[in-house]
């Protein structure tokens, strides 16, 4: 019988550590009399730029509500993603529903899934990034207080930080929609 390595045995106990407290003792039953949909469950974890199904970040535990939210593209990398500008150059500054009305009628944008996928793989980030804020309006949140909210990765400090602007304060310069590759 082979031994497993250190780093195999750490992991497992994280992940157990980590397995929501809700899990009763039906849900683990199922898993277990289920090897082949537990094996594609876990298997799912491990593909390199797949986008998880849940979102790491889930704000409506703090009471606010997901107005959109994109899914897909199931794979990103930073091969595949490129950054465009809210507003043309020499455009005004728009703020308030204005600019909700037009961040909702934007179409193929990243999300909050691609933006916690990239946090965890700041790799795939391309250095010349670092000196926007990438704002990821495929997800839109609506807080509590009623400000339309999306997601947001800025360099800070020689890191990644994932934030959530409010969409009525407009965007600035330095603001970049993130999209895939046309």
């Amino acid at each position: 019988m082979s031994t497993l390595p250190d780093w195999y045995r750490n992991f497992v106990a994280a992940v157990v550590a980590h397995l929501p407290s809700e899990i009763d003792e039906a849900a683990a039953k199922r898993w277990t009399d289920d090897p082949a949909g537990l094996d594609a469950l876990l298997g799912g974890l491990v593909v390199s730029g797949e986008i998880g199904g849940t979102l790491q970040h889930d704000k409506t535990k703090d009471g606010w509500e997901l107005i959109e939210d994109a899914a897909e593209p199931l794979t990103v990398s930073g091969e595949t993603i490129e950054v465009t500008p809210f507003k043309a150059e020499g455009e005004e500054d728009l703020f308030g529903e204005e600019v909700v009305e037009r961040v909702l009628a934007l179409d193929g944008m990243l999300g909050q899934r691609h933006a916690e996928y990239l946090m965890a793989h700041p790799g795939e980030i391309p250095e010349e990034f670092q000196r926007y804020s990438l704002i990821f309006p495929g997800t839109i949140w609506r807080s509590p207080e009623g400000n339309h909210q999306v997601p947001c990765v800025n360099w800070r400090q020689g890191s990644w930080e994932l934030t959530f602007g409010i969409v009525e304060g407009g965007f600035d310069a330095n603001d970049r929609l993130v999209r895939l590759r046309a």
